[in-house]
């Protein structure tokens, strides 16, 4: 009789035991899933602000280039500014028509307006010559390209040095009589990296 109960009391505390290795074992396995879930859950969060990174550069880089662009696109008028920074700035301050004619001129022109500018050298540098910034193209009504026309109340700029302020006049024999002209700028930068330029649309008074 004894040792039926011993009998039985041991097979229970196997049962027993076992059952606590079971349940031991089945923590340790959730733990482990737990812990596995926890980190596909962090790679996919780290993947995810990878690619909101990614997003977020490309959108700035596409805002910067669209930025340059419409810089590049854009047309002044009449007393606004064109500034390169750390360049200089250049403004046309009036272009109006004059009675003037040379008569060494073989020219045949309609008409000869006087462009009135002025710039400043906000720190452009060269080892040959000082800032210098005059028309690159002048085209007239006809959509014709203008050329320099002499008359005795023409300034022309001269080369500028950092901190200075040059104020021009010159003459341009057009085409046609035109009741606005277009003005083009180009020059590179002092380091000669970057061509710079820019159009101006300015109306004409006679």
């Amino acid at each position: 009789m004894k040792t039926k109960l011993l009998f039985t009391s041991l097979l229970s505390a196997s049962v027993v035991l076992s059952g606590c290795s079971l349940i031991k074992g089945e923590l340790v396995r959730q733990s482990k899933s737990a812990a596995e879930n926890k980190a596909k859950t962090a790679d996919k969060a780290k993947t995810a602000d990878k690619a909101k990174i990614a997003d977020k550069t490309t959108s700035e880089n596409n805002s910067i280039t669209t930025k340059n662009q419409n810089s590049t696109d854009k047309v002044y008028g009449l007393n606004e500014e064109w500034i390169v920074d750390g360049q200089w700035k250049l403004k046309i301050t009036e272009v109006k028509t004059t009675p003037d004619r040379n008569k060494y001129s073989k020219a045949q022109v309609a008409q000869v307006v006087l462009i009135k500018y002025t710039y400043e050298n906000l720190g452009y540098k060269d080892e040959y010559q000082d800032l210098f910034l005059m028309p690159r193209t002048v085209v007239d009504g006809a959509k014709k390209v203008s050329e320099i026309y002499p008359v005795r109340s023409s300034k022309y700029p001269e080369p500028t040095p950092v901190g200075a302020i040059s104020e021009s006049t010159v003459g341009y024999g057009l085409s046609v009589e035109s009741d606005k002209i277009k003005i083009y700028f180009e020059q590179f930068d002092h380091n000669a990296k970057k061509m710079q330029k820019a159009t101006f649309e300015v109306p004409v008074t006679k």
